[in-house]
């Protein structure tokens, strides 16, 4: 029963008390055996097949991992339906896309925000029925499409659905996948994507012991295969934190063994545990740097195999008093397997997190390819390959450096349309293959730059080695066609307001802290060590700090934080021509229709 309502059916069977799902609402967990997994399924079943949802009809789920989203999935399915997911920060345009490329007939959305985006573009789209869970602030509301959940719900049996469960066909499809850099919208077979999910499990040793916990929603697919399609095929545990604000805390509560995260999810680790350390007492401070010092002496000895019997205490020491509490706040400490999904972390923040004994593995996936190609095996030490393809999955490198793969679990173009060319699929990447197999992914082929020397170079491998830095929250580079690169710096608020705090560095907010003098010297101090390690036309020569955070509903970033050169050079033009005609400072007319002076500083 290669299909998730299968999956449901069969660890309701196998494992029917343990816990399926937990979920945190108002500072209070809850948690569902997968008997009551089954049961909320079965109750919601009937409730949407009032609604004439059956085999083939699309049904939207807009909104955050809440349990009555993730039950609606199962159920959809269960009525032979597909599910479009939508980011609940997506746009109207966003929104109106897949809406509309989807032909879904119905939207679940989760609460009021999701509701008034969707009737901005209500006359765009063929939506009959729109599902509500919390109706907070609607009361008011007057649409004939508009249906309360749990009214939905009080009125529905809770009948027995096995056979309808094993009547799934593993080749229907369960999913429509929107891929926000292509703007394309991918079918995705109940088989494929569980028959990729089985392969992470295999080669992981993933089971029903296990638990996870997923930080993003599961609009993004490669979040949906590693947590909740990782969960049903082993039949671990599923956990959903309250809010990005409260994951800190969540996280320790769980003490989940499989992490699965974008590569910011991991810095902010670093970034907390840097704030936290700047807000520290002066001898908590020092002993902190001094400890960390140590602790990577002993890292780069164990890597090469040097390390002694006394650097062994030494580090038993160092993590008993500072590492393994900083683990313990962080919800790290039972972490077998820590997943990355976008690309790869910059060597500095790997190494740490390999050092305290966090071992991150690198995975590289996308829509198309059901969420995963390639993934680190466990116990490998590599910053810079994203591991070699998985069984059923082949890779390789065109004469201009472009990635191209083969997968037996592969989506579709809903559109029909296709980038296959002889069965090869173009990931739209640029990369190479190193001599044990392994994949090296340089940056996405659009962003590819060329300077005016001919040199050739992906900005995001810059950029990740300039971002590594605890104090700075993005970065972007500009190199093409110019002498030399140049970069724009968005500082991390937490991390530079509590270095301020300790340096008596007074500032009324984020734009007058990015102007100060000392944060600059802050940041070009950290550039010219990146520098060092550059080639010598690939080093930075002048940088801006931008006076504000780039923006997710502004384009500038993806959902997993991933900078959008395109909106970024669109929206911030000004800094772009300033820096490409060597000027020495920028009057910035923004978004928000306010003007900013910002500084150019040469290096």
């Amino acid at each position: 029963m290669a299909t998730i309502p299968g999956l449901v059916l069969s660890n309701k069977q196998n494992f029917p008390d343990a816990v399926a799902l937990r979920y945190k609402q108002l500072g209070i967990w809850s948690s569902y055996s997968w008997e009551d997994y089954y049961n909320e399924v079965a109750s919601l079943v009937d409730a949407y097949k009032n609604l004439s949802v059956s085999k083939g009809t699309v049904v939207a789920i807009y909104g955050n991992n809440v349990p009555k989203l993730i039950f609606s999935i199962a159920a959809v399915q269960t009525l032979g339906g597909i599910v479009a997911l939508i980011h609940p920060e997506s746009n109207e345009s966003e929104l109106t896309t897949i809406l509309n490329s989807s032909k879904a007939e119905v939207l679940i959305a989760e609460d009021q925000q999701q509701v008034d985006t969707f009737l901005k573009v209500e006359s765009e789209c063929n939506i009959n029925t729109v599902v509500y869970l919390d109706g907070r602030g609607m009361s008011n509301y007057e649409n004939s499409k508009l249906n309360s959940y749990d009214d939905m719900v009080s009125k529905s049996e809770n009948n027995n659905i096995d056979a309808q469960m094993q009547s799934v066909a593993d080749n229907d499809i369960a999913f429509y996948l929107y891929d926000e850099h292509e703007n394309k919208i991918y079918k995705v077979s109940h088989d494929s994507i569980i028959r990729n999910s089985s392969k992470i499990c295999d080669l992981n040793k993933l089971s029903n012991k296990d638990s996870i916990v997923s930080y993003l929603p599961l609009s993004i697919s490669t979040n949906l295969l590693f947590t909740y399609i990782t969960s049903l095929v082993s039949g671990m545990s599923f956990n959903l934190p309250e809010s990005n604000q409260t994951i800190e805390k969540d996280l320790q509560e769980i003490g989940p063994t499989i992490l699965y995260a974008p590569s910011f999810v991991f810095k902010h680790i670093i970034s907390s545990i840097s704030y936290r350390i700047e807000s520290a007492s002066e001898s908590n401070y020092q002993r902190y740097m001094w400890h960390y010092t140590k602790l990577m002496q002993i890292y780069d000895k164990e890597v090469s195999g040097n390390k002694n019997l006394f650097d062994t205490i030494w580090k038993a020491w160092i993590m008993l008093t500072t590492f393994a509490p900083a683990k313990n706040v962080f919800g790290l400490t039972k972490i077998k397997h820590a997943f990355v999904s976008d690309g790869v972390l910059s060597k500095v923040n790997f190494n740490f997190f390999h050092a305290i004994g966090v071992e991150i593995q690198h995975s590289f996936g996308q829509a198309i390819s059901c969420g995963c190609i390639s993934v680190q095996p466990d116990h490998s030490v590599s910053s810079e390959n994203v591991g070699a393809p998985m069984s059923g999955a082949e890779v390789k490198i065109s004469d201009n450096s472009e990635v191209y793969f083969k997968t037996d679990c592969l989506g579709e173009e809903i559109d029909g349309g296709t980038n296959s060319e002889d069965g090869w699929i173009n990931s739209g990447y640029v990369g190479s293959i190193d001599e044990s197999g392994n994949l090296i992914i340089n940056g996405r082929s659009e962003d590819i730059v060329t300077m005016k020397s001919g040199k050739k170079y992906s900005p995001e491998s810059v950029e990740n080695l300039i971002s590594c830095s605890p104090f700075i929250k993005s970065t972007v580079v500009i190199g093409n066609n110019q002498d030399s690169n140049s970069a724009i710096i968005v500082i991390d608020p937490n991390s530079v307001n509590s270095w301020a705090d300790r340096k008596n560095i007074r500032y009324t907010g984020y734009a007058e802290l990015a102007g100060k003098d000392e944060v600059r010297n802050l940041i070009m101090d950290h550039i010219k060590c990146v520098n060092e390690t550059l080639d010598a036309e690939l080093k930075v020569k002048k940088f801006v700090i931008l006076h504000r955070t780039l923006i997710m509903n502004a384009g500038e970033v993806s959902k997993t934080m991933e900078v959008m050169r395109k909106n970024i050079s669109k929206n911030l033009s000004d800094v772009f021509s300033a820096i490409e005609n060597n000027e020495s400072s920028i009057k910035v007319n923004d978004i928000d229709q306010l003007s900013y002076e910002l500084k150019v500083n040469d290096i």
